[in-house]
């Protein structure tokens, strides 16, 4: 299946730790139950160009698939969860070349089978 191709390149990566039992399906994780996941992992929902303003704004996302391991430690005796998604809105800007806005969307709250998300390695965007 061929990748759709768009008018810019992103790059860079999100840090996500997860809380205790909480294992996701098809990542990686490290010892502190975190993995990184590329940019180019993500989805473009949408994206838009506002000539007036020489604004880029580039809206992605993300489905991660999560379970929660039972006390014997393997996946395969854990509860899907429902799938989270995690949203990035960007907006880049020609005249200044550069990324002046990002947010990061997801419910934090206690309830949340996500700990934290952060950025591992700074966003960048090159227009082709």
């Amino acid at each position: 299946m061929k990748k759709i191709r768009y008018p810019f390149d992103l790059h860079g990566t999100l840090s996500i730790r997860y809380r205790d039992k909480v294992n996701p399906i098809f990542l990686d994780t490290d010892d502190d139950n975190q993995s990184v996941i590329d940019i180019d992992d993500f989805a473009v929902r949408s994206f838009s160009y506002d000539s007036e303003d020489r604004l880029l704004k580039i809206s992605l996302q993300k489905a991660l698939n999560l379970t929660e391991i039972a006390d014997c430690g393997t996946v395969f005796t854990g509860i899907e969860l429902e799938q989270n998604n995690i949203k990035l809105d960007i907006v880049y800007c020609l005249y200044n070349a550069g990324i002046i806005s990002s947010s990061i969307s997801y419910p934090l709250d206690d309830a949340s089978p996500i700990q934290s998300i952060a950025v591992a390695k700074p966003l960048t965007l090159h227009l082709k």
